[in-house]
């Protein structure tokens, strides 16, 4: 008899290990943009023809993207960057006032597992999204950085991970954003 207890530990982790282990959700996907270029009116400007090329970019990029969400804030340069992937999509899409971050993380961090969605905000909150979402730091946009999509993949709520890459035209240039710190 002990020599089968003086085996079983040997055998446990074998054993152990044929079991099946719970199911992981698949990731949720989020392109985190700052609008496109914005023309020079002072309270809610429309993209400017270079604003609406970059738009049409940003579709372009993630043509073959399982998008199932689309967020933009109320202002009308959120929403025209996002305008394409709207129309060729069919998506509906969701608007989240600017001021409310806590909303927008909610119904991100509600996508379905394996969910995508476009987020397209201001240069001042980018980051913050970024951050929220995935628990990474990146540097905050300036208000040159038009170019840069910062691709999070959550793994569960404020854990992820973050690759900031750059779409359309380069940005104008001006005083550029470092690229994301570990």
């Amino acid at each position: 008899m002990r020599t089968r207890f003086r085996v079983l530990p040997l055998v446990a982790p074998l054993l152990l290990g044929a079991l099946p282990l719970p199911a992981q959700e698949a990731p949720r996907t989020v392109f985190v943009v700052r609008h496109a270029e914005k023309g020079p009116e002072e309270n809610d400007p429309s993209l400017t023809p270079a604003g609406a090329r970059r738009a049409e970019a940003l579709s372009r990029a993630l043509q073959d993207v399982r998008i199932s969400a689309l967020f933009a804030t109320e202002y009308k340069r959120t929403q025209e960057t996002i305008d394409p992937l709207h129309q060729r999509l069919g998506l509906e899409r969701t608007t989240v006032p600017a001021r409310t971050l806590d909303q927008l993380i909610a119904r991100i961090q509600a996508l379905p597992p394996g969910g995508a969605a476009v987020v397209a905000s201001h240069s001042n909150l980018v980051h913050l999204i970024v951050k929220r979402l995935s628990g990474v730091s990146i540097p905050e946009l300036t208000e040159a950085d038009y170019d840069r999509m910062a691709v999070v993949t959550m793994t569960g709520p404020g854990t992820g991970s973050v690759v900031v890459l750059r779409y359309g035209e380069p940005s104008a240039p001006g005083p550029q954003a470092p690229m994301a710190k570990p």
